[in-house]
């Protein structure tokens, strides 16, 4: 079965089942100690306030994509625009999580596609991203079209608390083709 994509509005934050399938996404992510921001410790509760959080910002531009095969979520990517107006241009893009089960099948590639492309549609013509996650830093960001810019030593804390280095890239979306 092939995955769909679809971008999440803000009434998705009071929807008790996609908010539980998002914490699992991310629950399963920070059990195979994915440096995504948070520690092994974290509370269920924690998670669906850090996803409601990102849902509700959505009216204020923040780009929330799914990656759904059925009704399940495997997978998520969150594109945040800079609010400063000398930074209106550029975004982040953050947190490209793919459950365990569905990893190295596409999923990550057409998440990072369709991210650029709700981005460029939202204006922004620059995105920037920072990751420890090693076997995306060492080739699939580069693969996806991103420029590496430099490491920070021991700057993210996986969930096992051990210190990483983390590693920043930017893409300009003005290159993208349409």
């Amino acid at each position: 079965m092939r995955a769909q994509i679809r971008q999440l509005d803000s009434s998705a934050s009071t929807k008790a089942i996609l908010i539980s399938q998002l914490v699992e996404v991310l629950r399963d992510a920070i059990d195979h100690n994915f440096s995504i921001g948070f520690l092994q410790h974290e509370t269920d509760e924690s998670l669906e306030n850090f996803w409601k959080f990102e849902i509700s910002r959505v009216h204020e531009g923040n780009v929330v994509l799914v990656s759904q095969i059925e009704d399940r979520i495997v997978g998520v990517v969150i594109i945040t625009p800079e609010s400063r107006s000398n930074g209106r241009h550029r975004g982040e893009f953050r947190k490209l999580i793919v459950h365990s089960d569905f990893q190295n099948s596409g999923i990550g590639a057409e998440l990072e596609s369709a991210a650029c492309l709700a981005a460029k549609d939202n204006g922004l013509s620059l995105l920037y991203l920072d990751s420890a996650t090693d076997f995306l830093v060492s080739r699939i960001y580069e693969e996806w079209g991103w420029q590496k810019v430099g490491s920070i030593p021991d700057f993210a804390a996986r969930p096992d608390g051990i210190l990483v280095d983390t590693t920043y890239f930017y893409k300009s979306l003005a290159e993208e083709e349409n």
